[in-house]
């Protein structure tokens, strides 16, 4: 395996209390979306900013932290997703590095998204164009999370060679 690149943050411990350890992500999330206002290339980075009742974050930010279960449809703790939080402003900023692969890929449902991929680092990030009326076209953050099992990296190399040209 390659060494990380120098702007790849070290992933954090999500060890202890879980509504502390969210608290700490969460002052992640906010310092490299709402405060750096990342791009990906001329595009604005979005992310989904509804508050579900009950909850105190966006559902975008848990889209980075928690993955939802297939059986029952409500999302869990992924400690792996969570634990790599610090990765997904910094690679989304430093797409254009050799360590980072980035395509647009039809969907099945019709819908092109834009998959941001270190590889050698098993993470992953998915983002979909939108079209505003404020803003034109911004890139909206759908997910990231750590990439787990060979299957799954098979899956996403078979869509890189599928891409969009």
């Amino acid at each position: 395996m390659m060494a990380p690149p120098a702007w790849l943050p070290k992933a954090v411990s999500v060890d202890g209390e879980y509504h502390e350890v969210v608290a700490r992500l969460y002052k992640i999330f906010e310092t490299d979306f709402k405060v750096a206002r990342p791009r990906l290339g001329p595009l604005l980075v979005w992310w989904d900013k509804q508050i579900l009742p009950g909850e105190q974050y966006e559902e975008g930010f848990w889209h980075l932290i928690t993955r939802e279960d297939n059986r029952t449809g409500e999302r869990l703790h992924d400690p792996r997703r969570a634990e790599r939080l610090p990765w997904c402003g910094p690679t989304i900023r430093h797409h254009d590095d050799p360590a980072v692969t980035v395509w647009d890929y039809r969907e099945a449902g019709g819908n092109t998204r834009t998959y941001v991929w270190l590889e050698q680092f098993d993470y992953v990030i998915i983002l979909e164009k939108k079209l505003t009326r404020r803003y034109g076209e911004v890139a909206f953050l759908v997910t990231a999370y750590h990439v787990d099992g060979e299957d799954h990296r098979k899956s996403l190399r078979r869509k890189f060679e599928n891409r969009r040209l």
